[in-house]
């Protein structure tokens, strides 16, 4: 798929932080996931324990290169910057999928679930009680899909221009979530009016709309009309922009919070 010109690039700073980042394949029952790993400098014997953060890639970061998933944009690389990682040490694990292949797969969801998992048991600095997980686009749609696959499991969540079905709804009652969308975003949008193919598809704003009585823990921002392209001068469908605005910690603040 061609991206439009107005499509987000990373800044000259990402390419430095990508570097940090340990390139590896986890194999399990055949299926080999690529991924990408970040360990903080802080975290060492006898240090405090840190959270681990799972980071899902949109669909304009598929591929069999494991480079895309963090080199895209910048939203795959800040919770790496140094400015986080002095006052938030954290370890950070990228997985990317490739072609004809989805986040929502049972193989790909037991591979990630399974690699966060041991990556947990063989690093004892990671604290098992603070998983996070954020994702853009079909990240975010990935996001919804494993927090309901693995209810109680995820602290907290950071879902951007993300969707879901009205499926299994009720698992995410209890978990801390905040949606970020732009309100023209014709990519994922903010609101589905009617079924496709035969199934309920929820937009973050319906998702508010239907559950911010239900859910005390979710928690949304609607970017207006216009603001993507004014503010950065990007695609609406490009939320995640403002999610990773390093002038804007709030999205990594609350996460954190959590």
């Amino acid at each position: 798929m061609g991206w439009p010109e107005d499509w987000d690039k990373p800044g000259e700073h990402n390419i430095e932080l990508c570097k940090q980042f340990s390139k590896n394949v986890y194999e399990i029952n055949r299926f080999r996931l690529l991924y990408r790993f970040f360990q903080p400098g802080a975290a060492g014997e006898g240090a405090e324990k840190v959270p681990l953060v799972l980071y899902l890639h949109g669909a304009d970061a598929v591929g069999k290169d494991n480079e895309l998933p963090i080199g895209m944009h910048d939203i795959g690389t800040m919770f790496a910057r140094e400015s986080w990682q002095k006052e938030h040490p954290c370890f950070i694990l990228a997985p990317q999928y490739g072609p004809s292949q989805y986040w929502s797969q049972e193989t790909m969801k037991t591979a990630v679930m399974t690699l966060v998992e041991e990556t947990i048991e063989e690093h004892p600095e990671i604290d098992s009680h603070r998983l996070y997980i954020y994702g853009y686009s079909a990240g975010g749609v990935g996001t919804f899909r494993m927090l309901k696959e693995f209810p109680g499991r995820f602290r907290a969540a950071l879902a951007i221009c993300g969707a879901t079905g009205d499926e299994d709804m009720e698992r995410l009652r209890d978990v801390p979530i905040y949606m970020l969308h732009a309100e023209d975003d014709e990519i994922v949008r903010v609101s589905y009016g009617s079924a496709i193919y035969g199934k309920v598809h929820l937009g973050s704003r319906d998702i508010w709309e239907r559950y911010q009585r239900l859910f005390p823990k979710l928690k949304y921002k609607e970017l207006p009309a216009g603001y993507m392209k004014k503010t950065y001068g990007v695609n609406a469908h490009c939320s995640w922009v403002e999610a990773s605005d390093e002038n804007k910690p709030e999205y990594r603040e609350w996460l954190f919070a959590q």
